[in-house]
């Protein structure tokens, strides 16, 4: 099951830069890739998928900065597994900042999106922001 604290101290170790968001993606579902068809060879990595993206940016108080922005959905996929997301659903997002643009690893495993978070989740992922205590919860 996902963490998204976890999820926040991966990202934030991580040498790239990632931005955090709650919110909904409107993007064109049919670009993503169809689970793999392991009889036949799997393709190499999935094209990128263009998305908007509307919701509430991380920050030290909460996820209460509204945004709508372009980001782009990259897909992979494990064995026949391929990262899959729904529009419209409501997620968490990692977003990593890569030459002024905000690029979605959409893995086949939760990790940089995940289900959106309840109200308290979302205060502990302020309080990590702000540097507090972030030890996920075992």
């Amino acid at each position: 099951m996902p963490d998204p604290v976890r999820s926040f101290a991966e990202i934030h170790a991580a040498p790239e830069t990632y931005r955090a968001y709650v919110g909904r993606f409107a993007f064109d579902a049919s670009k993503l890739p169809p689970m793999q068809d392991l009889s036949q060879p799997v393709s190499a990595t999935p094209n990128p998928v263009p998305a908007d993206f509307t919701g509430h940016q991380l920050g030290p108080t909460g996820f209460d900065t509204p945004v709508e922005t372009a980001m782009v959905l990259q897909p992979s996929c494990a064995g026949p597994w391929c990262g899959s997301l729904a529009p419209g659903d409501e997620v968490l997002v990692f977003a990593r900042v890569e030459d002024g643009r905000l690029i979605v690893d959409l893995d086949p495993c939760p990790g940089k999106v995940q289900a959106a978070p309840d109200a308290a989740m979302r205060e502990r992922l302020a309080a990590c922001m702000r540097g507090e205590d972030c030890r996920a919860v075992e």
